[in-house]
Formats: C-alpha cells, sequence, structure tokens
C-alpha cells in the first residue's frame, strides 16, 4: 500500500427492482476515489460469483468492501453462503454495510461472523441507510397496485442525505485504513428480534408462500430462471424450483404474465398486525 493511497474492491448485491444498494455502493465507491482507486463487483448469479470469488486477486487490495439489502432482517442467505468461499485474507482490512426499510436486524454481525474465519479484519461498518422496500408483503398498503406495495417511511431512500452520508463514509475509510494502529470494529448489533428468529434460512422455507406456475399464462421467455440470484430455477421447459432460496420472490414480482402465483395473505395479516404494534409503542 502506498502512503498516501489505497486500493480498495467492494463486493455489492442489489436487487433488480429498487438498485438501492447499488446507488449507496458507487456514493462510497466515489468518496474512496479522492484516495485512491475503487472498483466495484456486482454479485448477480450464485454459480457465477463463486467462480469470481475463488479466481479474484484479493493481493492486489488493501481494502474490502461488502454490500448487501436487508432481507427479513438478515443478509441475503446466498450472499452469506458465499461469503464462505473467500479465501484466507489475514493482513486484509475490510467494512460491511446494507441498506434495509428500516430495521436492518443483525445483518453486519451475521456477515462479520463467517468473514472471521478468513481473517478479514473489519474496520468499520454501516446499517443505517434506509432503502426503498418493495415487496407482496405491502400488497394491502395504500401505495400498492394489487400485486405488491411499499413500505411507506422507506420511499424515496436513499434520499440525498444518505447518499452524501455514504461518500463521506468512503472519505472516511480511507483515513481507517492508512490508520496502521486502527482497531477492528466488533459493536455490531448481535440480537434478533421474535421474527428474525422465526425466518431463519429453514424458517423462511416454511413460513413463506410456496411457487405456483401458471402453465396457461407463461410463454416459456425464461426471465424468472436469468434473474434468480440463487439459480434456484430451471427451465425444463417450464420454469422449475429445484431448491430452496431466499424468498426474494423477485420472479414472482417481475414476471411480464403474473404467471407465478404465490398467497401472501397469511404472512400480510402477520406483517401489518406488527406494524400496528409498531405505531402504538410510538405513543
Amino acid at each position: 500500500m502506498k502512503e498516501s493511497s489505497i486500493n480498495c474492491v467492494i463486493f455489492y448485491f442489489s436487487q433488480i427492482v429498487t438498485g438501492n444498494t447499488k446507488r449507496i455502493t458507487e456514493q462510497i465507491a466515489e468518496g474512496l476515489w479522492s484516495g485512491g482507486h475503487c472498483e466495484l463487483i456486482r454479485l448477480t448469479k450464485y454459480q457465477n460469483d463463486i467462480k469470481l470469488i475463488q479466481g479474484f486477486p484479493f493481493e492486489e487490495y488493501d481494502l474490502i468492501g461488502i454490500g448487501v439489502p436487508v432481507y427479513y432482517f438478515h443478509p441475503p442467505y446466498h450472499i452469506l453462503f458465499e461469503l464462505e468461499h473467500f479465501p484466507s485474507l489475514n493482513g486484509k482490512k475490510g467494512f460491511l454495510f446494507c441498506t434495509s426499510g428500516g430495521n436492518p436486524g443483525s445483518t453486519l454481525y451475521q456477515m462479520k461472523k463467517v468473514l472471521d474465519k478468513t481473517g478479514l479484519k473489519i474496520i468499520d461498518g454501516n446499517d443505517k441507510w434506509i432503502g426503498w422496500d418493495v415487496h407482496q408483503l405491502y400488497a394491502r398498503q395504500k401505495n400498492s397496485n394489487g400485486l405488491y406495495g411499499w413500505l411507506p417511511s422507506s420511499y424515496g431512500h436513499p434520499n440525498e442525505h444518505e447518499l452524501n452520508q455514504a461518500k463521506e463514509f468512503g472519505r472516511i475509510l480511507i483515513k481507517k485504513t492508512l490508520d496502521p494502529k486502527i482497531s477492528e470494529k466488533i459493536d455490531f448489533w448481535p440480537h434478533e428480534n421474535a421474527s428474525a428468529k422465526m425466518w431463519s434460512w429453514k424458517g423462511i422455507q416454511e413460513w413463506f408462500p410456496p411457487f405456483h406456475l401458471i402453465k396457461e399464462k407463461c410463454t416459456l421467455c425464461g426471465l424468472c430462471a436469468q434473474i434468480c440470484p440463487w439459480d434456484a430455477i430451471i427451465l425444463n421447459p417450464y420454469p422449475h424450483w429445484i431448491k430452496n432460496c431466499d424468498r426474494c420472490y423477485i420472479c414472482h414480482l417481475k414476471c411480464p404474465e403474473n404467471a407465478i402465483k404465490c398467497d401472501f395473505s397469511k404472512q400480510i395479516e402477520y406483517l401489518e398486525n406488527l406494524m400496528k404494534k409498531s405505531e402504538k409503542n410510538k405513543y
């Protein structure tokens, strides 16, 4: 590492629906560019990502960042599985960040727990940036189109203030990376609420609705398989779900023919009761 500059890489996953994490990532990178070089690596498909990670020249970088959206108070599980493929990174510094609808849970703590096995020294992190939270769980909200909606408090985020914060975060990372005495950040929030505990990897498979294909509507366009980040869908010749997944439901959300059916009625009722309780607790 040069005396006054750093070489950084940021691995990030960002949903194709909103791109919240992508926007934050780009601002962090802009801040980092003021003190060196920053490369962005967008994670998109599990198998492709694993190949990329296994062949990546980590030794060329002084700082390694990882950013994700929050799924049900957790990192996307497929990203946690990808982090398990990172090589030994002893002597390297890193940072973590995420975007959420407002409650990130223990997302960064869970990511760090996996990365601790690699020896990566996490020097900073941010889980405070809000992103526009779009999901079928909000299908009864006033902003719904009948199939999905969004968390009202998340609309318009990340805003200009948050994007500026991300850029400043990048600038601060330069100073911390260049500091030979910088300490490891170990105070990430570790606790999970009742919903987060229920929505474990196994829990989301059992609790969230299954996928049903309406063959009469399906045109075999293959979009669902193309956009599935976990490679959980194959065409045979119709879409077929071959393994448990993150339950992001982007295949359902983005199907141009609405040929994928998922009954969210039970989950919507549960979420709305949570939101009502949250509102009462404010007063």
